[in-house]
């Protein structure tokens, strides 16, 4: 699958194999040397790995996804780069994806917080999140002159979360496209992605995506991802902090 990233990472070293072989080795390393690579797996594995059974996601899934981590950064490294900036996952627990499936289960075997997520996957995330700050912290101090840069997207996702009306949102748990239902993603299948033998299948989209977390009830909107933009560029939410506004 090109989604997994090894094959992400073969693909680059590639690409940087071949400018170093049309400008040069010399004049095209500071261009890997100084650039930052941005870094981020997990969601889908957590996605897929859920129906095994929480235990699995936690002795399994994570485990991979963080050797599958250091595994790639060490090959950038060795190709090169010093800054990483490595993204924790963010808050999937409110996805509407995720609401609307756990609606098979009765009640009590889940609950929800105050912002209406899903505590028991918040659980699960949390404990991935701690193990991507871990290594990063531990890539920092394993390799000579790299530096990678963790970013808090479930903390900064909470504060727009409780804070959405000063961002402009208006609705955090429903998805924009979507087939109907409570969470607005009812069907088999995502916004636009019905499975072939529903080919009538009936999506519709809201007027205002930039007032909606989520597009298509996991996946988010250019809105939400342009504020998370801009606390990585401000250095917010980032470790160790460094502002990137002038660099770029």
């Amino acid at each position: 699958s090109p989604h997994v990233l090894s094959a992400q990472v073969d693909d680059f070293v590639r690409h940087q194999e071949f400018v170093e072989g049309r400008y040069g080795r010399q004049a095209s390393k500071p261009w890997y040397e100084n650039a930052l690579y941005s870094v981020e797996i997990g969601g889908d594995d957590i996605n897929f790995g859920l129906p095994l059974g929480g235990g699995y996601v936690i002795n399994v899934t994570i485990p991979a996804v963080i050797q599958g981590l250091a595994d790639g950064i060490q090959k950038l490294y060795a190709h090169g780069a010093r800054h990483v900036v490595l993204y924790n996952m963010p808050r999937a627990d409110c996805s509407p994806n995720y609401l609307q499936s756990f609606q098979q289960y009765p009640a009590g075997t889940f609950h929800y917080d105050k912002d209406g997520c899903i505590v028991e996957i918040a659980q699960i995330i949390s404990y991935l999140n701690t193990n991507i700050q871990r290594l990063s912290e531990e890539l920092t101090q394993k390799y000579q002159g790299l530096t990678v840069y963790y970013f808090d997207w479930f903390a900064a996702n909470t504060y727009v979360l409780e804070n959405m009306k000063e961002f402009g949102f208006t609705n955090s748990l429903q998805s924009c496209c979507g087939g109907g239902g409570k969470f607005n993603c009812d069907g088999e299948g995502l916004c636009g992605c019905a499975p072939l033998n529903q080919t009538n299948a009936v999506y519709t989209v809201c007027k205002d995506p930039s007032k909606y977390f989520t597009f298509d009830g996991i996946h988010y909107t250019e809105h939400f991802y342009e504020i998370m933009s801009e606390y990585i560029m401000a250095g917010e939410y980032i470790t160790p902090k460094v502002k990137l506004e002038m660099g770029c």
